[in-house]
């Protein structure tokens, strides 16, 4: 029994601590996907610091990556569905389903519209700048597209670039290009190549510090950036409810809900990543100055770049489910407007590269 007054008895043995449960963080390998998910488990460790969360040392090769000689229009299936197999997320969502991940990170632009049974993906953080951008060889004295001579070689490995290009900038020749970011930009800066220049996303530049390769950012009316372009994805597992209010506290509703009416509008049209739809989203305040409005300009453009379906639409945003009802609304004019027609050519066309490639 201690003494009145005494100092109390102090013990010396440690409290046991409590582990903190690890969250497994997984993505595709390459150095930007790492950084990626870098930032979403920064910020999640900020937001939750009872959890451990960790990227995983798991090494998963989706079909994309695996194949880097075929063109990307080879690589889909002839069915552009969102349904059909995704060549940049298939493997990791078989991982994520048997329990080896928590959540994946994905660029948002690279995921199906139409998630595996059990899944979910969640648009996340602030979307980085969201425009392609030109990237001319090295020593090049040109500054933009325009300035090119006729039958210039520009490479990019995206449909709805190609697409795009072509109606704008028919002169211009144009050639797969694939690859890691720093594989790509070698690839152009061969001395020996035949690249003039090559088109990329802004983001990735950007998040790997190669900003000053940035020739020139493209923007409407010139290029339409691809549905999610500039924002990542997590996914999780709808029934694992504690990394899925977790991962939906990282969304933010100015850039998250336009990615929701991009996907919407692509998923309506049964459109995947290599079909040619084009979409600058723009957001403003409402008149009480709470409300959000957002406006999708939205192009499907026919691989030749001879037919472009050119659409606006608008709304005001109380909810994701509001967003999404924008985009089915697009979808759906653009379909109307002859874009079902486009839709149909694209498929016979991704067919005929199959069966030249295989």
């Amino acid at each position: 029994m201690a003494l009145l007054g005494s100092d109390p008895v102090v013990s010396d043995v440690a409290a046991p601590s409590i582990p903190r449960p690890i969250v497994r963080i997984g993505s595709r390998q390459s150095v930007l996907a790492k950084l990626q998910a870098r930032m979403v488990q920064e910020r999640l460790s900020e937001l939750f610091p009872t959890h451990d969360f960790q990227i995983s040392t798991r090494v998963v090769t989706v079909a994309g990556d695996r194949d880097k000689v075929r063109s990307l229009r080879s690589l889909v299936s002839g069915d552009t569905s969102a349904k059909a197999t995704n060549i940049w997320t298939t493997e990791l969502e078989d991982a994520l389903i048997s329990g080896e991940f928590d959540l994946l990170v994905h660029s948002l632009k690279d995921c199906p519209t139409s998630v595996r049974d059990g899944c979910e993906i969640i648009p996340v953080l602030e979307r980085e700048n969201n425009t392609d951008c030109l990237v001319m060889k090295k020593g090049s004295q040109y500054k933009s597209l325009a300035e090119l001579p006729e039958g210039s070689l520009i490479g990019t490995g995206s449909v709805r670039r190609i697409a795009q290009l072509r109606k704008r900038y028919p002169g211009l020749r144009y050639q797969d290009l694939r690859g890691n970011i720093d594989g790509r930009l070698a690839k152009l800066d061969d001395p020996e190549g035949a690249y003039a220049a090559a088109i990329l996303a802004s983001a990735g530049l950007i998040r790997l510090n190669h900003q000053a390769r940035i020739t020139a950012f493209l923007q409407p009316p010139d290029v339409y950036p691809a549905v999610g372009q500039g924002n990542l994805g997590a996914e999780v597992l709808t029934s694992n409810t504690t990394i899925r209010d977790m991962v939906h506290a990282l969304e933010v509703p100015a850039s998250g809900w336009a990615c929701r009416a991009e996907r919407a509008l692509l998923r309506v049209l049964e459109g995947g990543c290599a079909v040619p739809v084009g979409v600058w989203s723009t957001t403003s305040q409402g008149v009480d100055g709470k409300e959000l409005v957002l406006t999708l300009q939205s192009v499907l453009t026919s691989p030749d770049g001879q037919r472009e379906v050119n659409i606006e639409e608008s709304a005001v945003l109380k909810s994701p489910e509001d967003a999404e009802e924008l985009g089915t609304r697009a979808a759906v004019r653009i379909a109307a407007g002859g874009g079902k027609e486009i839709m149909d050519d694209l498929r016979a066309e991704i067919e005929r590269a199959k069966t030249t490639q295989s």
